[in-house]
């Protein structure tokens, strides 16, 4: 082979192999790139994953509170009321009156009724307790509402006796029982709703 040609032989074949490895750089260096974004748009795609997920939990607390709140106020206007007309029976005296004695039994009647117009309110308030969840609080707020029952129970068979003329200490001790047993009762909800909305509470 003369010089010529080994030359330009060589210079064919260092110009191949330099192709080659200017290829397989560009091939790798474009490789990292994508690899570099690929991880960039997971890290990206994870944040704002976290973020809705975020968003949708305090949005999830905040509604669950407001229903919570919306409860036990309910439940306090039908123990208030129905705690008025124990108050009224309560002050009624067998020397009173006729008509001071009629005005209370009147008054203490109408609150009692008032009372049961409240609790029907307080029982669509329990459904959405249900619809919000956890199935804990569903539960609490039956409970809750299910004590209010014998306060009820209670408050009318003093009411009752007074129209009679057989009201005796016992039945306004009936009705103090009945009284704190429901108030326990809406203490065990407030409990069981600071521990559903934690911050960190999980979706159940």
């Amino acid at each position: 082979m003369d010089a010529g040609l080994a030359g330009l032989l060589g210079g064919v074949i260092g110009a191949a192999v330099g192709a080659v490895g200017a290829t397989a750089s560009a091939w790798i260096t474009g490789n990292k790139a994508q690899q570099q974004a690929e991880v960039q748009s997971e890290t990206q795609l994870g944040q704002v994953r976290l973020q809705i997920d975020a968003e949708r939990r305090r949005s999830l607390l905040e509604s669950r509170k407001s229903a919570y709140l919306a409860f036990t106020e309910g439940f306090h206007r039908v123990q208030e009321t129905l705690s008025e007309a124990g108050i009224k029976l309560g002050g009624i005296e067998a020397d009173d009156p006729p008509e001071e004695r009629e005005e209370r039994r009147r008054t203490a009647r109408r609150l009692w009724n008032e009372a049961r117009i409240l609790n029907r309110q307080l029982d669509r308030l329990q459904h959405v307790v249900y619809v919000e969840g956890p199935h804990e609080m569903g539960s609490a707020a039956q409970v809750a509402t299910g004590a209010l029952v014998p306060y009820f129970g209670a408050v009318i068979d003093w009411l009752h006796a007074v129209d009679h003329g057989t009201e005796t200490p016992q039945h306004g001790a009936e009705a103090g029982r009945a009284h704190s047993e429901a108030y326990g009762k809406l203490l065990d909800f407030l409990y069981a709703a600071s521990d559903a909305t934690l911050p960190d509470v999980r979706d159940r």
